[in-house]
């Protein structure tokens, strides 16, 4: 009896760590709350009023980004299949306003704690010897 209690126990166990230790899931819809770009001679900062409108959509494999800005040449979308391993986020562009973008990938350092979605990193241009500029993005989650 003693023995059946013991499994019955480690069972558990196992089964609460794996609840507790489990990757947070990504799929839903995300709503930028800050955006931070870091170029060579500048930083653009953006938060509230001052933000550009981007909502990320994501499902078990696949991800799309909506940017509504002031005019059609200023606004962007993309969208493909993305991987997210450990604290690795990256993008498999299929589809890209920016016909130049398809076929690439970029990897970001993410977190997510409770609603709260960050993505940040270099962004690397093929044959570029560092990058070029990095990102820092903030999520909500509102569905």
């Amino acid at each position: 009896m003693k023995t059946k209690s013991a499994i019955i126990t480690l069972i558990f166990s196992l089964g609460f760590l794996t609840f507790t230790f489990a990757q947070p899931s990504l799929e839903g819809t995300w709503k930028s709350v800050k955006q931070l770009y870091i170029l060579p001679d500048t930083t653009y900062t953006a938060t509230g009023d001052d933000m550009i409108n981007m909502v990320k959509i994501i499902n078990k494999t696949h991800f799309a980004t909506i940017v509504q800005a002031d005019s059609i040449q200023n606004s962007m979308f993309n969208g493909g299949e993305y991987t997210f391993r450990g604290n690795i986020y990256t993008e498999h562009l299929k589809y890209f306003s920016d016909p130049s973008l398809i076929g690439k990938s970029f990897s970001f350092k993410s977190t997510i704690k409770g609603d709260i979605w960050t993505i940040e990193g270099p962004i690397e241009n093929e044959g570029e010897e560092k990058p070029v500029w990095k990102i820092y993005e903030e999520y909500i989650r509102i569905k």
